[in-house]
């Protein structure tokens, strides 16, 4: 019988002050996968919730190099999401603060251009597919934080992740949005036998990505 995958821990404190506008922390996903040598395998990366482009464009002007596009995959409206904290704030509206006003697609726009090697799918990401032949070596999920998306937007990218790649799911463990911990756990535990090894990266603010391997 298969055992849950043991999960190991990485962490790297950045600066807050190091991006305004990237609230991840992109540089320990991009040093995570220099560790892991994920540039030399074959295919590209997608992310799913863009918000203001900065993670976007950290990403696009790391694998430039190397000839490989980033799928950027959003509706670029805050509203939409509805997701309600423990807390009762809504995240549509915690996106809307951060703003300040700024068009959220406007503010994508002015971080990602330049960059030819970034595909914009404006969409909602349950009806998002990719072609059978698609492959990704770096997948990141941080759309809605709904349960039902965060399970739809594993879905999207896994059966297309190579074998080697990683695939994260930001807000892991973070209070404020329980649903995204319930879908990673229950997709781990239906995903087992496809997962080689799980890391939990803390990034900014000391949230975690969780990032499986896929074997």
């Amino acid at each position: 019988m298969s055992l849950e995958p043991s999960v190991k821990r990485v962490s790297r404190k950045i600066p807050l002050e190091d991006d305004p506008d990237d609230f991840v922390g992109y540089e320990v996903l991009i040093d995570f996968m220099k560790q892991r040598a994920l540039h030399e395998l074959e295919g590209d990366i997608i992310e799913i919730g863009a918000y203001m482009g900065r993670g976007t464009a950290k990403l696009a002007k790391f694998v430039q190099r190397y000839g490989k596009r980033v799928y950027a995959i959003d509706v670029f409206d805050p509203s939409l999401d509805k997701t309600m904290s423990k807390s009762g704030i809504k995240a549509g509206d915690v996106y809307e603060a951060f703003l300040q006003g700024r068009s959220m697609l406007e503010a994508y726009q002015e971080s990602t251009r330049g960059f030819g090697n970034i595909v914009t799918i404006r969409e909602d990401s349950k009806k998002v597919s990719f072609p059978e032949e698609q492959r990704f070596i770096f997948g990141f999920i941080d759309g809605c934080h709904q349960q039902a998306y965060v399970e739809n937007d594993f879905h999207v990218i896994w059966p297309h992740l190579v074998s080697g790649g990683a695939l994260g799911f930001h807000d892991y463990k973070f209070d404020d949005w329980p649903e995204v911990t319930k879908a990673a756990e229950k997709l781990i535990h239906a995903h087992k036998r496809e997962i080689s090894e799980a890391y939990e990266i803390e990034g900014k603010y000391n949230i975690l990505s969780l990032l499986l391997i896929k074997r």
